[in-house]
């Protein structure tokens, strides 16, 4: 039997979600409510988004008993040149690390935008104000230009683009900036960002697990490169020495013998072709590849050539435990990964529609200042917000399972996902 739900209270908003959309699907207008139509009291069990402004963040994720830590440092990738910007030499790695901490020491909680600012060897200060302007760019076309029901621009007012992503730089976040001064006694996380996303993309996955005690790391995977569009690769051949670069690092800053890796979209497919040799890592969240649903083996071919080649070609095996997330709306696993672990696969599909880019806490954010900026989709995102902190809950429940043992999925994982295992020799 499953487990009691470790985060009733998102439980019980999903509940409600799954009973409102039936209401209003039924009816022909699915996702039409709007805001005034709910009492203020179900509003502010929803979220308290109206009433609590940006601390709103916090009520569907709920913190966990630590004070977050935060420190930057930057590693360098000895197997890949970087000649760009001025700077020739190893490629640079900018790490942002997220720990528990036993107390703030006096130090005000940092604000999103600080997450960049950071010191860095004088042979990269301009690379890295290139890096920072192109991920400006990416997050203005990603999170802020379109809702998430419509192909038309956002109209914000008398508002830019940028003045939005500029007032976003000052949402206060739970991080404290300090010193990791002793190794950590539990498992670090690593987090790998997707095509043209970002390291610090998702800030509130990292301080829910800090604050639960856990590490966490991220870091680009993108370089700038004069000329390109952010997010072009330094090679277009398959190259996951920047990962395992940034796993070994991690593995350094603990006393366990485990490290975690969540991935999403490209990250996720990076972590299905290089993890076949795991190393020190012991489990992997695979955050919608993008071909949970796929079918078509041409298709896939074509545009997944790495990901086709390594586990249907190569037959390559992932043997480490894999919770697999995607809204897929399938009444069984998802298809192209069936056999590709060798050890238990949870495939998780969610109930709810669950956007692509609501996996990152930065796509999310503009819906904390909807008082100052017009939003149309204030409904929808809201609802996105809600399902969010329950990908964490199940996320933090499979890890659990990895370290104690305990039931997985719990009640709580199939309050919001339709659940199938499959374990190696299934097809």
């Amino acid at each position: 039997m499953p487990e009691p739900c470790s985060g009733e209270g998102v439980c019980l908003r999903i509940r409600l979600w799954r009973c409102l959309s039936h209401r209003i699907e039924s009816s022909g207008t699915f996702y039409a409510l709007k805001n005034e139509f709910l009492p203020l009291s179900l509003t502010l069990w929803l979220g308290g988004l109206p009433a609590l402004a940006q601390e709103s963040f916090f009520v569907p994720v709920e913190p966990g008993p630590h004070v977050v830590g935060y420190q930057d440092t930057v590693l360098y990738n000895l197997a890949v040149q970087y000649d760009h910007y001025g700077y020739s030499g190893p490629a640079p790695l900018f790490i942002s690390t997220w720990f528990p901490m036993e107390g703030k020491d006096g130090q005000q909680a940092m604000v999103f935008g600080e997450f960049r600012d950071r010191v860095v060897p004088a042979t990269l200060i301009a690379a890295y104000e290139a890096m920072k302007a192109g991920m400006d760019q990416a997050a203005v076309e990603y999170y802020l230009l379109h809702p998430i029901d419509d192909d038309r621009p956002i109209d914000y007012g008398t508002f830019t683009h940028r003045e939005v992503l500029d007032t976003l730089r000052t949402f206060l976040t739970r991080s404290h900036r300090a010193t990791l001064g002793r190794k950590l006694d539990a498992p670090v996380i690593v987090y790998h960002h997707g095509s043209q996303g970002l390291k610090d993309e998702n800030h509130m996955m990292a301080e829910y697990f800090a604050s639960r005690g856990y590490g966490f790391v991220s870091s680009n995977f993108h370089w700038p490169i004069e000329g390109q569009v952010y997010g072009t690769p330094l090679t277009w051949a398959p190259d996951h020495s920047a990962m395992e670069e940034v796993v070994a690092y991690a593995r350094s800053l603990t006393a366990s013998d485990s490290i975690f890796f969540i991935g999403h979209s490209w990250g996720a497919q990076q972590g299905w072709c290089a993890l076949s040799d795991p190393g020190p890592v012991k489990a992997f969240v695979s955050m919608e590849t993008t071909l949970e649903w796929k079918t078509d083996t041409n298709e896939i071919k074509d545009k997944w050539a790495e990901m086709y080649d390594v586990l249907k070609t190569q037959h390559t095996k992932v043997p480490i435990p894999v919770l697999l997330f995607a809204d897929a709306d399938l009444e069984g696993p998802f298809p192209f990964f069936v056999g590709c672990g060798s050890d238990t696969l949870w495939h998780a599909d969610a109930f709810e529609p669950f956007a692509h880019e609501s996996y990152t806490s930065s796509f999310l954010m503009r819906l904390l200042f909807k008082d100052r900026f017009p939003q149309t989709d204030a409904f929808i995102m809201e609802q996105q917000m809600v399902m969010y902190a329950a990908h964490l809950e199940t996320m933090a429940a499979f890890f659990r399972h990895i370290r104690t043992g305990v039931a997985f999925p719990d009640k709580g994982t199939w309050e919001v996902f339709q659940v199938h295992r499959t374990v190696h020799g299934d097809h």
